[in-house]
């Protein structure tokens, strides 16, 4: 007939057994709690606790059993904010760099990006700044390369910066007119001559 090992058995809700309760050396089980006591030494030490895991400071890389096996959060409980250090997101293999700075904001709508963001290669994205007005973010100014035949296509001369948004500036006033090949005159109310 085998032998049938049992530990001492406690089943208060709460609290761990005294060292009345279990000799030195002895193992005594909660199964209400989900633990395990030993007294050790005149000290009753908990072995083993479902609910006692403690992630405050781990010391050790956390990884799942298998790629792709395991997430972190769910569509359900999620988590408030992720801290990390810079260059320290792998994302499917493409890395996500910071240097401490700056903020990307991604919605419905699209991706917002810092004033004087750049390409990969180093040139600075198209555009140069943005205002949020009512809620609305929209884009304040374009900067626009400007190439030359002595340049070439591979070096850009200048950049023209332009107005994001089309608006009428009402730039000749008064008796400051254009005269049409008509014979009229341009008037104050419509003063655009073009627009890019």
């Amino acid at each position: 007939m085998p032998l049938k090992i049992k530990l001492k058995k406690f089943t208060a809700a709460s609290g761990a057994p005294t060292t009345s309760d279990l000799e030195d050396g002895e193992v005594g089980i909660n199964p209400v709690q989900q633990k395990v006591f030993v007294n050790n030494g005149g000290s009753i030490v908990e072995l083993a606790g479902q609910n006692d895991l403690d992630l405050s400071a781990v010391a050790q890389d956390i990884l799942p059993d298998g790629n792709g096996t395991r997430n972190l959060g769910s569509t359900t409980k999620r988590f408030g904010e992720l801290f990390l250090l810079g260059s320290t997101i792998d994302l499917g293999g493409a890395i996500l760099d910071s240097d401490g700075s700056g903020q990307v904001s991604i919605s419905a709508t699209g991706v917002t990006l810092p004033a004087g963001s750049k390409t990969e290669t180093g040139n600075e994205l198209a555009v140069l700044s943005s205002t949020t007005d009512g809620g609305t973010t929209a884009q304040v100014s374009r900067l626009v390369p400007f190439f030359s035949k002595a340049g070439g296509l591979s070096t850009q001369n200048t950049r023209f910066q332009f107005n994001a948004t089309i608006d009428n500036k009402f730039v000749f006033t008064g008796s400051k007119t254009f005269t049409l090949a008509n014979g009229s005159a341009l008037s104050d109310s419509d003063p655009t001559l073009f627009q890019f």
